[in-house]
């Protein structure tokens, strides 16, 4: 790094990036009011977007540029319900992503539309989402390796320039694919704060690797992460995982499992029984085993957001 203002990559001498247009106002909000209270992170976009009238077979990132005014009312809804942090609609909108879903529009364009309509909601903070590419292992010396840390790289790059105040690395089920991940986020951060979630089994351990949550919490925090956590889990999951967690690093904890499974009706919509009382009661838990980041994940929807902040005192 050169400072606030560019950022070198180290493994590609020739490239920079222009840092000086970043929003650091986020994390700096972010840093101020942690240090006060726990903080509550919206809900779901992908499964409220495939919930919607023929949402189910639309990709979640193409609603950035076909309907930006949904996107942005769900994270309207979100942040009115109590949310303190926003999360763009870009978990899929890598380059990988964007081209399996035939989605012509550059990975620039699609992340930028996605900052735009999370900012419109007035949360002080929003953090850019970033997904898996879906690869468990890889060496580190390797083309392939190489390749997805570009991809990581872009758009980080792509959501930080854009405005958004800092990047979510989440549902990693695989410590290598998060290690190229993490490398191509610190590429481009530039100080700016790189948050972690994984997704685990109710045994606590990564989906895709079968690592321990402590393993894996220890290892990001060697890499210089701003916060671990766990995300697209059961709630019993995560109430056994919060505290093992806490214990492992001292870095903020973040917790946002599943409303539950789908259930697919005979049109093909998807719905979820969505039991915000259920958040609330683990929410208590969750805090008292040290939780800082609250929120929920797949087919939670704000009446859970607005239960959450109720517990939150927000």
């Amino acid at each position: 790094m050169s400072g606030h203002g560019q950022a070198d990559t180290p493994q590609d001498g020739q490239l920079s990036f222009d840092t000086s247009s970043y929003d650091r106002t986020g994390a700096d909000w972010l840093d101020e009011t942690l240090a006060e209270r726990a903080l509550l992170m919206q809900g779901p976009m992908g499964s409220a977007l495939m919930s919607q009238p023929g949402g189910q077979d639309v990709p979640a990132a193409y609603w950035n540029l076909g309907d930006p005014q949904e996107v942005s009312r769900l994270h309207w809804l979100y942040r009115a319900a109590g949310a303190d942090i926003m999360l763009t609609n870009t978990f899929q909108a890598n380059e990988s992503a964007l081209a399996r879903d035939e989605i012509a529009d550059t990975v620039e364009r699609v992340n930028s539309a996605a900052v735009n309509c999370a900012k419109r909601a007035g949360a002080p903070c929003v953090l850019g989402s970033m997904g898996s590419n879906g690869i468990f292992w890889l060496k580190e010396d390797s083309e392939e390796y190489r390749r997805a840390r570009a991809a990581y790289r872009r758009q980080a790059y792509a959501l930080l320039a854009s405005g958004a105040h800092g990047i979510m690395l989440e549902t990693f089920t695989a410590l290598r694919d998060l290690e190229a991940a993490i490398a191509g986020t610190s590429d481009v951060a530039d100080g700016m704060p790189v948050l972690v979630s994984f997704a685990i089994g109710d045994e606590g351990n990564l989906l895709g690797d079968g690592l321990n949550i402590e393993a894996a919490c220890m290892r990001a925090q060697e890499l210089g992460v701003y916060s671990v956590g766990i995300n697209c889990c059961s709630i019993e999951a995560a109430t056994q995982a919060v505290p093992r967690m806490a214990r492992a690093t001292d870095l903020p904890v973040s917790v946002r499992p599943n409303a539950g499974y789908p259930h697919r009706g005979e049109d093909g919509s998807l719905t979820w029984h969505e039991d915000p009382q259920a958040f609330a009661r683990a929410c208590e838990q969750w805090r008292a085993d040290g939780a800082r980041i609250v929120g929920s994940c797949c087919g939670a929807g704000v009446l859970t957001t607005c239960t959450l902040a109720g517990v939150l005192d927000i």
